[in-house]
């Protein structure tokens, strides 16, 4: 029998949004309904094959745009907890939204990895579609591009792919082309990072579609794909949903509400 490392993983919480329409956040909510907004996150993963950074957070000068509030930089926060960002290696981004590829210049000797599926679609005819480029930035895309003609952006091809081991993409598609989410091996068993193919539990407990999504039967196909990997709720980890951060303990007290131990099982 294989016997698979085990990593940390740690999810840091830079920004939240308190309130937000349903609207806004489920097909077919009402916009006059206020409900729970969300919490913005990026992870690091520590273990045997090195440190990785997953996805990088929005740039603060958004800070209040949609109501959302930027808390901290990511990259501060890695400094506090022991990893200085100028020695990161590779940073691995599940797709490149606004809110997951903001701070690309934070990592400037790291290697960047996106799924093809991604890059065609925002570089592509998809980006005609004045719907599909609402969760993009110009500037995002742009500093994508350049990275590629620094030979520092790559791109996954495959259904899964094996980063490390114990460390897996998984392409799910559906809220964008190229959306992947990560399955990590931790002291706890297999969780999976489902990034913004689950925003919110609420996805996957009734299949109540985002408001925002490239496919829709992909969309709830991914819902189902995460739900499988993870083996049951309590190993899958929302992207965007306030209740991560009631449930995960912080690695510390000085990180209460900032730097969540997802390895530690979670406190419902």
């Amino acid at each position: 029998m294989t016997v698979l490392p085990i990593h940390e993983v740690y999810a840091i919480r830079y920004g939240e949004q308190k309130l937000r329409p349903e609207g806004s956040t489920f097909l077919g909510g009402d916009p006059a309904t206020m409900i729970r907004g969300l919490d913005f996150f990026t992870y690091v993963i520590k273990g045997p094959a090195g440190t990785f950074v997953v996805d990088t957070g929005m740039k603060a000068d958004l800070s209040g745009e949609g109501g959302r509030e930027f808390l901290i930089e990511p990259a501060e926060v890695l400094s506090r907890i022991g990893v200085d960002p100028k020695t990161v290696d590779t940073v691995l981004l599940t797709h490149a939204h606004f809110d997951h590829v903001g701070n690309l210049d934070d990592y400037p000797n790291a290697h960047f990895t996106l799924h093809a599926e991604e890059m065609a679609s925002i570089t592509g005819p998809d980006m005609t579609y004045a719907p599909f480029r609402l969760a993009y930035h110009k500037r995002d895309t742009t500093r994508l591009v350049e990275l590629v003609y620094e030979d520092r952006l790559s791109f996954y091809t495959e259904k899964m792919t094996p980063v490390a081991p114990g460390i897996e993409f998984h392409l799910v598609g559906g809220h964008a082309r190229g959306q992947l989410v990560l399955r990590v091996h931790t002291r706890r068993g297999w969780i999976v990072l489902a990034s913004d193919a689950v925003h919110l539990y609420e996805e996957v407990e009734s299949e109540r579609p985002f408001a925002i999504f490239y496919g829709l039967k992909e969309m709830i196909n991914g819902y189902r794909t995460c739900v499988d990997l993870a083996g049951g709720i309590e190993r899958l980890i929302s992207g965007h949903d306030p209740k991560v951060t009631d449930w995960y303990p912080a690695i510390a007290p000085e990180f209460e509400g900032i730097v969540l131990d997802l390895s530690a099982d979670p406190q419902f």
